[in-house]
């Protein structure tokens, strides 16, 4: 909004620099976002916010820098020569939608001269960006901009019956507006209307048949209050946006029509020849009041972490409006009709701090009596965190909302459905983390980042038609390159055994008895022979594999995407590996590779377990895997390498032999699994 500084030394003296004037007002909260010098006046451009009507004229603007300033504020001169006629003789203001208009002043002008402005009042417009018309409607601008309080004029001799009738319109009724265009309006919009006819819409604008033209005579000034939520709705139902609505939608001051309305007569004696009748229509059929609010002393204190003398509170308050009377333990003060904003203690805190000067309060940290309690589980997934930082994922945060489509695809049993979904492809929680990763990777695939590593924390929903879970999880994706190509070494894609191993190595934090990876119970939405159940002491815990080729193809992703969805619950639980110290072996361990003759259909899992526990066997870890004419058909050669290790004392040949021959003897008793000969 743009103020002169001209028209705010009308209400306030400013010996200050316009530089020091700015920023007073934006530490105050009314944000300066610019100074300029046109013609030799000097206009302010401020960014009121929207919660701030009162501020979006002069006299707000004065009011602010008077309480910063501490001086007097003299208010708009309203005082001027009445007819001895009565406004009552020549028209007359009926309310029937008192729940959208509680109040409506008029008065009446007569024998009025249609012409220009003066030379100031035209300036003071232009300056502001408001075009002058005529001296009657740039009256009623010029105290918009000065008041914040919208008003308008009627041809009083085009309204039928001389008679204004507030109203909601009826169906398909018509009008036609001042920018020319027919509207055909509802029953949810208010108008303002004779006797016969609609002839504005309220607090958005005036009809055309009714405007002021150089052949009016005789004016009637209208200042009314309008419901902001009634305004708002009209005037986006219109795609209408104007001064007075922008004002109305946010909340005018009630007691201000009054004032408005009178503030218009008292400038008519400088613009045009004519008589002001005696009185006002002042309909206003039921009274409201606003409370009031206390002000506890020490509330004030502990929020503003300092203590703001008495007298100063007293001066802050009054000085914007309010009236605080003392109490035992503060203040209670009556909310002026102008401060919509202002409804509760911690709002009158907010006043008083603003213009105190939050530069005047201390840093202070507030006291504590006893330390905040640790999260559950904070070390544990401090832990997580700081493994899939270190294995190259970015952490996103998605949606917990998913189509109903993606639901059924990744999730089994009735979903979790939204009462009010925001969108038809956001309607149920997600069962599985796994569709907003793979949306998330596409976005970025479709943005030319073709290797993309994901990783969320976050929630899953089940149990839509019984018991409710909401475990914590774990997803991972990944897509690309695992490594760039450089002059040692070329690319290498990222495939299924990458995300297997960073598993691996998430899982290594917690402390686990065993790992082990088989194919069962893995979705359908993972390709088989490529993904995997992850399984501990614990039970499951994870799973990992390719995102079938499908689901890529609809996503339009032409790569293999590699997915991990883990159940950081059962992490949680297991807590984390504690290091242990162990003296470093001082022998060597004895290494021996077997060359096996595994049946299909045996994973690794298997074997590892069919040879249990087995002393001194440090390692038992698959090497190579082979398939060709050279292995029987309905097998698979497989290449795993033993490693036993003592820490003082060295094997003996004929111990590892027996170690080596008992290994041998439980794979071919448990899994008929032979030595290639």
């Amino acid at each position: 909004m743009r103020i002169l500084r001209s028209w705010l030394e009308d209400f306030v003296e400013l010996p200050e620099s316009s530089e020091e004037l700015g920023a007073a007002l934006t530490m105050a909260g009314m944000a300066v976002d610019g100074v300029e010098q046109v013609d030799g006046e000097t206009i302010f451009e401020l960014d009121i916010t929207s919660n701030r009507p009162d501020a979006m004229n002069h006299f707000g603007i004065a009011r602010e820098v008077a309480a910063i300033f501490r001086r007097p504020l003299t208010p708009p001169r309203v005082e001027f020569p009445e007819d001895s006629r009565t406004v009552g003789e020549f028209a007359r203001i009926e309310i029937e939608a008192a729940d959208l208009c509680p109040r409506y002043v008029g008065r009446v002008l007569l024998g009025v001269e249609i012409k220009p402005s003066p030379d100031w009042l035209r300036r003071r417009l232009e300056l502001c960006g408001t075009r002058p018309i005529n001296n009657i409607a740039d009256l009623t601008n010029y105290v918009l901009l000065e008041l914040g309080h919208p008003t308008h004029a009627f041809d009083l001799d085009t309204l039928n019956e001389r008679r204004i009738v507030v109203r909601r319109a009826r169906a398909d009724e018509e009008m036609r507006t001042l920018d020319g265009l027919d509207r055909k309006l509802s029953p949810a919009d208010l108008v303002i209307a004779d006797a016969y006819r609609p002839v504005a819409l309220a607090g958005v604008m005036g009809g055309l048949e009714t405007e002021i033209s150089d052949r009016t005579k005789n004016v009637l000034i209208e200042a009314a209050w309008f419901h902001p939520g009634s305004i708002r709705r009209t005037a986006r139902r219109f795609g209408m946006h104007t001064e007075a609505s922008h004002r109305f939608e946010r909340g005018a001051d009630l007691e201000a029509t009054v004032w408005a309305a009178d503030r218009i007569a008292g400038l008519l004696g400088q613009l045009s020849p004519g008589v002001v009748l005696s009185g006002r229509i002042d309909a206003y059929p039921t009274q409201v009041q606003r409370p009031s609010v206390a002000l506890r002393r020490a509330r004030l204190a502990g929020m503003l972490g300092t203590t703001v003398p008495d007298e100063d509170v007293v001066d802050i308050l009054s000085r914007l409006g309010f009236s605080p009377q003392p109490t035992a333990d503060g203040w209670r003060t009556p909310l002026p009709s102008q401060r919509l904003d202002v409804e509760r203690e911690i709002d009158l805190i907010e006043e008083v701090g603003r213009i105190y000067g939050f530069g005047k309060i201390a840093s202070t940290l507030p006291p504590m009596a006893a330390a905040p309690a640790p999260k559950p589980f904070e070390d544990e997934e401090a832990a997580a965190r700081e493994t899939i930082r270190g294995l190259g994922y970015d952490e996103m945060v998605g949606y917990s909302f998913i189509s109903e489509k993606d639901a059924e695809r990744f999730g089994s049993g009735e979903p979790v459905r939204l009462r009010n979904a925001v969108s038809e492809l956001m309607t149920v929680m997600r069962p599985s983390a796994a569709p907003t990763l793979l949306h998330a990777i596409a976005h970025n695939i479709r943005y030319g980042e073709e290797s993309v590593r994901l990783a969320e924390f976050g929630r899953v929903y089940r149990g839509g038609s019984g018991t409710y879970q909401e475990p914590a999880s774990l997803a991972m994706a990944a897509t690309g390159s695992a490594r760039e190509a450089n002059l040692q070494e070329q690319s290498k894609a990222f495939g299924f055994y990458d995300l297997k191993s960073d598993v691996e190595a998430l899982l290594g934090r917690y402390d686990f008895v065993h790992v082990d990876f088989d194919d069962r119970d893995v979705p359908d939405y993972y390709v088989p022979g490529r993904s995997a159940s992850v399984r501990t002491d614990r039970g499951r815990v994870a799973i990992v594999g390719e995102v079938d080729p499908q689901i890529c193809d609809e996503l339009k992703v032409r790569q293999p995407v590699f997915l991990a969805e883990i159940e950081l619950d059962k992490l949680y639980d297991a807590g984390l590996r504690r290091p242990q110290y162990r003296p470093l072996p001082r022998v060597p361990p004895v290494e021996r590779d077997f060359s096996l003759l595994v049946p299909e259909g045996v994973p690794f899992a298997e074997i590892r377990t069919a040879i249990g526990l087995v002393d001194y066997l440090e390692r038992f870890e698959p090497v190579e895997i082979f398939r060709g004419k050279q292995v029987p058909e309905g097998h698979y050669a497989l290449l795993v390498r033993a490693v036993w290790q003592r820490e003082t004392e060295s094997f003996r040949d004929e111990e590892i032999q027996a170690s080596a021959v008992a290994i041998l003897d439980s794979l071919k008793t448990k899994l008929r699994i032979t030595l290639r000969s």
